[in-house]
């Protein structure tokens, strides 16, 4: 399969962060992914926030038994026949270009390995990064969390 030929499609910011419905620990078994634009956003580390306005939030996830490689991360796409497995930069590089616009880019995906991403070719605008595990969190109906070890911004 062809990485534009991947089923990355928009949903709802919550259904896509899975928090739809309230819950106290975050779902591991959760393999969503896909974007939604969104007014706002704040990026966590401990108790500091950072808000971030305009993005463009594209979910995606970590294969589980992914090598460690220092500047990408391996995803995997659950599909119907089987996972699919692409880099990072490969997606990035391929799907940025054909999504909408905006001020910034969310990239809701955890990064075990701590991998330093490079900018990819066609962005636009900057693409903010978690170190380790990324967790999504809401206060109240609006306030959507995502919680990090620490950001990169590329």
């Amino acid at each position: 399969m062809k990485i534009a030929e991947l089923p990355f499609i928009e949903r709802p910011v919550l259904e896509l962060l899975n928090l739809v419905e309230h819950r106290e620990l975050p779902d591991h078994d959760y393999a969503g992914y896909g974007w939604a634009r969104v007014d706002s956003l704040w990026l966590a580390v401990g108790d500091a926030e950072q808000p971030i306005v305009d993005a463009l939030v594209l979910a995606l996830h970590s294969a589980d038994d992914g090598e460690a490689i220092a500047d990408d991360v391996e995803l995997e796409f659950e599909l119907p026949d089987g996972p699919v497995s692409v880099l990072a930069s490969a997606f990035l590089d391929r799907w940025l270009p054909l999504l909408p616009r905006a001020a910034n880019v969310v990239l809701a995906l955890c990064n075990a390995h701590r991998a330093v991403l490079q900018r990819p070719a066609g962005a636009l605008a900057p693409i903010h990064y978690g170190l380790g595990d990324v967790e999504s969190w809401r206060e109240g109906a609006e306030r959507i969390i995502l919680t990090a070890d620490a950001w990169r911004t590329v």
